[in-house]
């Protein structure tokens, strides 16, 4: 470990005990204010409350200096390895512009949009963004209200500019299904392949049937098949009019997180294989081949 490395292996370890310190602070808490409203105790209530607050602000702050100081730069050296004309933005997300988020006919209502880790790169001569995003549903039955994650994971939106006259949606077929249909309105008619597995799989949403053939080839839908085995999530796929494809697929992770390890080589090495997750999804679909 050279001179740089063992420096920043010292300062990430006593950032990550007081990052563990102030989680502790925060449990203890939450554990003390529910006891105290259950023992009818209202002091204890008033005392840790402020402590949740305190250690919350503390915590939150403290996490995005270590994510500025320390998980940016090494975030940053390992998209350079894999992408070409990067453009990292730790704390924010993919526009709403981009993720045109109406256009995805999620089988959900959302509320808010939040996200992180925004990078936009070329990759085998590629234009392509893709950041970390949670959408979030607000639920109320009159007397409370709730806010609700429907999806987390990552929005990945590539150029393979092969135009199209009307978008194609893809979703896997389960729960929300009904839902995702009664979304449509006018936007698509439910279509069918010549391939009842992959029909069995995904709803198939396009306006004309022809662009959809002449997008979802028997290669296409194959690639398709094995990219939704390697999310590891529900995926959801547009293929728009301009040429581009959005994938989202709701893992309940995000990218790019700084964990336990202070080591800044393991850090590198987790956060390649990350990108890796990334890139092989792009690979499987041979969108890339496309340019």
């Amino acid at each position: 470990m050279n001179d740089q490395n063992a420096y920043l292996y010292d300062e990430l370890r006593r950032l990550q005990k007081s990052k563990r310190t102030y989680q502790i602070m925060v449990g203890v808490g939450f554990v003390g204010f529910f006891v105290g409203i259950i023992s009818s105790m209202i002091l204890v209530c008033f005392l840790c409350f402020p402590l949740i607050m305190i250690a919350t602000f503390l915590l939150t702050r403290l996490t995005r200096k270590m994510k500025e100081r320390f998980g940016a730069p090494l975030v940053r050296n390992a998209l350079s390895q894999v992408f070409e004309r990067v453009e990292y933005r730790p704390f924010d997300r993919l526009p709403d512009h981009v993720m045109q988020l109406s256009e995805m006919r999620l089988p959900f209502d959302v509320d808010r949009i939040r996200g992180s880790d925004h990078v936009r790169a070329v990759y085998r001569g590629m234009e392509l963004e893709f950041s970390d995003i949670e959408l979030v549903d607000r639920r109320s039955n009159g007397k409370n209200t709730s806010y609700v994650t429907v999806f987390e994971g990552l929005w990945l939106v590539c150029d393979f500019r092969k135009p199209i006259s009307s978008q194609i949606l893809l979703r896997e077929r389960g729960g929300g299904s009904i839902r995702f249909l009664e979304k449509l309105g006018h936007g698509g008619n439910v279509i069918e392949t010549e391939n009842a597995a992959f029909n069995d799989q995904f709803l198939i949403v396009c306006e004309d049937q022809h662009d959809a053939f002449y997008v979802l080839t028997p290669h296409m839908m194959e690639y398709i098949t094995k990219m939704d085995q390697r999310g590891m999530g529900v995926s959801y796929m547009r293929f728009t009019r301009d040429g581009k494809v959005h994938i989202a697929i709701h893992t309940g992770k995000d990218l790019f997180e700084l964990d336990s390890k202070t080591d800044p080589v393991l850090l590198t090495d987790k956060f390649l294989g990350e990108i890796g997750y990334v890139t092989d999804l792009i690979d499987t679909l041979h969108l890339s081949e496309m340019n």
